[in-house]
């Protein structure tokens, strides 16, 4: 139940009160950290378990809600504390869109088509094919197929391949910043859905003229 204004009015008088020690009307963040319980500035093991057990909530809160995919930090620098998430209904939709889009391509049948309940999408970017097709899908000959490897795919050539698709992606307009050949290859869900997310938006509305609306 939502406090009444009287009582918020006190609270803030109260504030107003304690923390206003220069008395110029405002509360400064040295003012405020004053107001604090002393064990929340004075002992850091507290403050430490204190911000652990918020941050096991949140993520909790996250993992709680319905459709969302949660995993850890994608890196050893980021693995602890921290998380990212993903919406089972857009990996759905996109895994559906690509089987649709490259049914008929000869280079993908080692991939397609993908099952929308599994995490083949994520595995199936890894040789960076699918990319190059689907870059090409929404703009074009962007890049020349006889650049594309499709055969002997050692881990070299499968880096080339990549490494082509997030240049092309870049050259069309996605933005690639922070996600790398490595990424891709290990098929870190947030960033490979991110990047398609692009993609297939640029090929959405690369038709669309406001001539067409007038």
């Amino acid at each position: 139940m939502p406090l009444p204004g009287y009582k918020v009015r006190e609270i803030i008088q109260k504030l107003m009160l304690d923390g206003d020690r220069n008395k110029d009307g405002k509360i400064s963040f040295d003012e405020f950290v004053y107001l604090l319980p002393k064990p929340f500035v004075l002992n850091p093991v507290f403050n430490k378990v204190k911000s652990s057990d918020i941050a096991k909530t949140f993520r909790k809160a996250i993992n709680r809600k319905e459709g969302i995919c949660a995993l850890g930090g994608t890196s050893e620098l980021s693995s602890e504390g921290t998380q990212h998430s993903y919406s089972e209904e857009e990996k759905y939709a996109f895994v559906n869109w690509i089987n649709k889009a490259l049914e008929n391509d000869p280079d993908c049948r080692h991939v397609i088509p993908m099952n929308p309940n599994t995490d083949d999408l994520f595995k199936a970017v890894g040789d960076g094919i699918v990319l190059c097709k689907m870059i090409n899908l929404s703009v074009p000959d962007t890049i020349d197929e006889r650049a594309i490897n499709k055969k002997k795919l050692t881990p070299f050539i499968i880096q080339e391949n990549l490494n082509l698709a997030l240049n092309s992606a870049s050259a069309i307009g996605c933005h690639v910043v922070n996600i790398g050949a490595e990424d891709l290859r290990a098929g870190k869900p947030h960033l490979v859905l991110g990047l398609l997310w692009q993609i297939i938006k640029i090929g959405l509305f690369a038709d669309i003229e406001l001539s067409r609306n007038e």
